[in-house]
């Protein structure tokens, strides 16, 4: 897949450790601390920042209707319709 900026540390793998994240919320009914754990499990093992990781995982609440609308990238959106319906396990 292509669209991810030089020098960024986003790529299909992270899109994928964000979208097994975005499952795991949904499995759970989506509880905020569990955000903020998962979160943090995928910047430490990216090197992202928190921040944005927690934004991709809110994008995929937008993409499946969860939440109104955000400025998902076409990556996200692509990954979704490619694993969304695979579980977390």
């Amino acid at each position: 897949m292509a669209g991810y900026k030089t020098g960024s540390k986003w790529n299909d793998e992270n899109e994928l450790r964000c979208l097994h994240a975005f499952k795991q919320l949904e499995e759970n009914q989506f509880p905020r601390k569990l955000l903020t754990e998962l979160s943090k499990g995928v910047a430490t093992a990216t090197g992202l920042d928190v921040g944005s990781v927690k934004a991709k995982i809110g994008n995929y609440n937008s993409v499946v209707g969860v939440t109104g609308h955000s400025n998902a990238s076409k990556n996200t959106i692509s990954i979704y319709h490619k694993y969304g319906q695979f579980s977390a396990i």
